[in-house]
């Protein structure tokens, strides 16, 4: 029977209404309790017997073969991502408030999330069960590997000097060989490479149990929407859960030959990709979706209607509970080959037009461009981004991308394939692990101990070593260009500790080993494990990220400091009044304050200002890029701050800038909020004068769109707006094809739009998303620090709007 005939386009939309309304009221997410606890009964059965690998593989197949399983009214996919995921990410938890957090640093913190109460089928998770599960699962060697690092590390990390994590997801799986071969031939190409290579049979054994481990979680769900079948009445619902059941029982075993049956693979690959890395593995990203699905279109037509409505169930797949718990899942679509071809297609309209239909929080929706991008993909995405609390998109320029990704070694034949894993960190899907979130520094922190003797301003705790340990006299600040020499001694000091800290880190996670997610990045050729930092690599690209935080804050620091020893500036005060009043964070010292506020900050187009962020910005980007991994790879610098500039602003004193003790610290590569007041396109071209190839983890760059701008424009004029926004953030002209900046994203509201929403969200009756960064919240729900403390500031009109 043809799908048309099976599924109602209208009945479908109704369903997306009744699982948006059943997610809502998911507040206590328990299945990844029940999956820990199904894993800690088989370690206890099965003892220390196997190889880490095959260990991994046989808590894998327990909880696919015992975890409960539903088809719940409305969908037409069976699966779920919800069993992988804690309500425990603060930046989207209203309680979160920067006073009280103190870090990712608590391996068990998640289990404080738990309601005990709640069941799953016939299973009921109890105050017991989960004092079991965080007893056992606290003395595995990973978690207590990384409890020693966490107390190794000490106050510099309490104080966000800098911060290492042990990285789950963040990374693009490549399913396509699975979705259109099927495991069952995966399986059998596996088997034939355990006889090329026996000394890694062991490991190849372990993928295997795995991908058969998918295939019977599949099959449960086919046995499950039998029995639904046979209790059903209703006729139209009788043949969605016989198309459930068969399907199932096809795929992820056989090839897919249709987007129904693609979708439904993938759903199904995706879910226990999630399930080997609970809990919260955050940010795994699907990578172009319209080039993914676009074969099975074409491969068996079915209306554009009815492919819209496939894709935004697809979607809704990725929700997850009451606040969309599962965060930074990017979908791309759009761009270009190396030549500079577009590569959208039907699939790309498809999926706008899902996104158009369906605002929800989750998946965070990228559109890669070009300079050569369709203007009907503009027309596209201008349906809906200009709408008042409807999602927009991050885009991503393919000419800078690509020049990053060259520069960090990727091969030209794979660089159309890069894809944005989590927030903006640009991987190559099903190559290469880029471990993005291994470590944080905080530029302006540094700065603040390297002016004190190696103090923090916060704590009065001793962070660093004192200049005498440092060989230095005891005021060493004799001019600019000594000061600056003192601030790079202290970063390659807090550097060194960050990255021997992030690679112990890596170490850890390398106790956890991923067959099956490993399959997917390459790991079915080399037999090596992508967690393995031991064996060689498992996957083609592999790197370590730093996120590096406060750009602007340091950099106007750093000139302000500069025009104190300038012979010109005329000054009564001195470096050593500064550093004074940033001890009393500037309390009597006003007139100072006054002072350095009104020198040139960068964002207004300014040398003598701008000069100092771009000699930033080079020197730390060499500095992380020359660091290496346990695998004997390179770092790379990630100049984003996804709501972290927030909490490391918590932990840093006043700076030279003038900016206050405990204040945000600038976003991304963005000024300071306020302090560029020349107009957006003038900071435009502060901000183009960096070197954005050396960026090799990614960048971020925030804007917003006055709502006043598009009133009244029709359709045709808004992409036009959007187009010309584009080319002159991108550079996209005839003089410099897309040498500009290499993301950006854009909020489209005024400051008292959402300080409405923030004060009064019971009048808002559907979601209004914000970009939070590379991730979208709803800001009916976000916490009040993140939306007024972050999120609305940075919509200052002088900076940010066009």
């Amino acid at each position: 029977m043809a799908l048309e005939e099976i599924l109602d386009v209208e009945r479908l939309k109704g369903y997306l209404d009744l699982i948006i309304k059943r997610n809502a009221e998911k507040q206590n997410l328990i299945g990844w309790v029940l999956a820990k606890d199904i894993q800690r009964r088989k370690l206890l059965e099965i003892g220390d017997k196997y190889s880490l690998s095959m260990t991994q593989a046989i808590l894998l197949e327990s909880v696919c073969e015992q975890l409960p399983i539903f088809i719940e009214p409305g969908q037409i996919f069976a699966g779920t991502e919800e069993d992988a995921f804690s309500a425990s990410y603060a930046l989207i938890n209203p309680a979160f408030r920067i006073e009280s957090f103190e870090g990712y640093n608590d391996e068990m913190a998640f289990y404080d999330d738990v309601k005990p109460g709640d069941k799953m089928g016939d299973i009921k998770v109890t105050a017991q069960m989960v004092e079991d599960n965080r007893k056992f699962w606290s003395k595995h060697p990973s978690v207590e590997k990384i409890k020693d690092i966490y107390k190794e590390t000490g106050n510099q990390t309490k104080e966000a000097v800098y911060f290492v994590e042990r990285v789950t997801g963040h990374t693009i799986p490549g399913f396509e060989d699975a979705l259109e071969e099927g495991l069952e031939y995966k399986i059998t190409e596996l088997r034939q490479q355990k006889k090329k290579f026996p000394a890694k049979s062991d490991y190849f054994n372990s993928m295997i149990k795995t991908l058969e481990a998918a295939v019977i979680l599949a099959e449960r769900y086919s046995k499950l929407s039998w029995q639904k079948y046979e209790q059903e009445d209703d006729p139209v619902r009788k043949k969605e859960l016989h198309l459930i059941a068969k399907t199932c029982r096809k795929v992820p075993r056989q090839g897919a030959e249709n987007l129904y049956e693609a979708l439904q693979s993938y759903i199904l690959l995706w879910q226990v990709m999630n399930l080997e890395q609970i809990p919260n593995p955050y940010a795994f990203s699907v990578g172009n979706l319209d080039r993914i699905m676009q074969p099975y279109y074409k491969r068996n037509k079915i209306s554009k209607k009815l492919a819209l409505q496939l894709i935004r169930h697809f979607l809704v797949f990725f929700e997850v509970g009451d606040r969309d718990w599962a965060i930074s899942q990017n979908i791309m679509v759009g761009g270009s080959d190396v030549e500079g071809n577009d590569l959208s297609s039907d699939m790309t309209y498809i999926i706008l037009e899902a996104y158009h239909q369906s605002n929800r929080p989750q998946p965070n929706l990228s559109v890669k461009v070009h300079p050569h991008t369709p203007f009907k993909l503009y027309q596209a995405i201008s349906k809906f981004m200009y709408n008042f609390g409807h999602s927009s998109p991050s885009f991503l320029n393919d000419v800078v991308v690509f020049s990053e990704l060259k520069k960090k070694g990727v091969a030209e034949e794979d660089l159309k394939e890069y894809a944005i894993a989590g927030c903006q960190e640009p991987l190559i899907k099903g190559k290469e692990n880029g471990n993005t979130t291994n470590s944080w520094l905080n530029l302006a922190k540094v700065l603040e101990i390297a002016l004190n003797n190696g103090y923090s301003l916060i704590t009065g705790e001793k962070l660093g070593p004192s200049y005498e340990e440092l060989g230095l006299k005891e005021n060493p600040f004799s001019s600019f260009a000594e000061t600056k020499k003192i601030y790079y001694r202290y970063l390659d000091y807090f550097i060194e500790k960050m990255i021997r800290a992030a690679n112990e880190c890596t170490e850890a996670l390398s106790l956890l080993p991923v067959p099956f997610a490993s399959f997917f990045m390459g790991g079915g050729e080399t037999g090596i494990d992508m967690r393995d930092c031991n064996s060689g690599l498992g996957t083609k690209y592999n790197a370590s990220g730093c996120l590096i935080h406060g750009l602007g804050t340091t950099a106007d620091s750093l000139t302000v400091i500069k025009y104190l020893f300038d012979s010109e500036s005329k000054l009564e005060f001195s470096l050593d009044d500064l550093i004074t009043a940033l001890k009393k964070n500037f309390e009597g010292f006003e007139e100072l304050r006054n002072l350095i506020q009104k020198v040139s900050k960068f964002g207004n187009n300014v040398s003598y200002a701008d000069k100092e962020a771009v000699e930033l910005e080079k020197i730390v980007s060499e500095k992380i890029n020359r660091q290496k991994n346990p695998f004997g790879k390179n770092f790379a610098a990630d100049w984003s701050s996804p709501s972290t500039n927030l909490l490391y602003g918590y932990w840093t004193g006043a700076t030279p800038d003038g900016r206050g003790a405990r204040e945000d610290l600038s976003f991304g590569l963005d000024p300071s909020t306020g302090m560029a007041t020349s107009g957006l396109l003038t900071r435009i071209l502060s901000q183009s004068k960096l070197d954005y190839k050396i960026m090799t983890g990614g960048s971020a760059v925030a804007m917003s769109i006055s709502p006043e701008s598009v009133k009244g424009l029709t359709l045709k004029e808004k992409a036009q707006y959007l187009k010309d926004i584009i080319s002159a953030v991108f550079s996209y002209n005839s003089k410099a094809e897309g040498n500009g900046l290499g993301y950006v994203y854009f909020n489209v509201f005024s400051s008292e739009q959402l300080l409405d929403v923030a004060e009064h969200p019971e009048k808002y009756p559907y979601p209004v998303i914000v970009r939070i960064h590379g991730q979208y919240g709803d800001a009916r729900k976000l916490s009040p620090d993140i939306l007024k403390k972050d999120i609305i500031p940075r919509l200052d009109p002088g900076s940010v709007s066009f």
